[in-house]
């Protein structure tokens, strides 16, 4: 039971981490594209890869408790 806890608080540590690091990418990717620099297609890449991981985690935390 203690590790299903644990590993329900690592993945929702895990889904903030991921939602962080979209946001800073696609304001990244709009400030690039501004300013027409870097390889806004590897952000878009890269954006899309994190979303899916994102639907992985929301779905394991399907499995976990809610939160009290």
């Amino acid at each position: 039971m203690a590790n299903d806890t644990n590993r329900c608080e690592q993945l929702r540590k895990l889904r903030d981490n991921v939602l962080h690091e979209i946001a800073v990418l696609q304001e990244n990717r709009t400030q690039e594209e501004h300013e027409g620099v870097g390889n806004p297609i590897e952000i878009v890449n890269v954006i899309k890869s994190l979303q899916e991981t994102l639907i992985t985690i929301d779905f394991e935390l399907q499995k976990c408790p809610p939160l009290a």
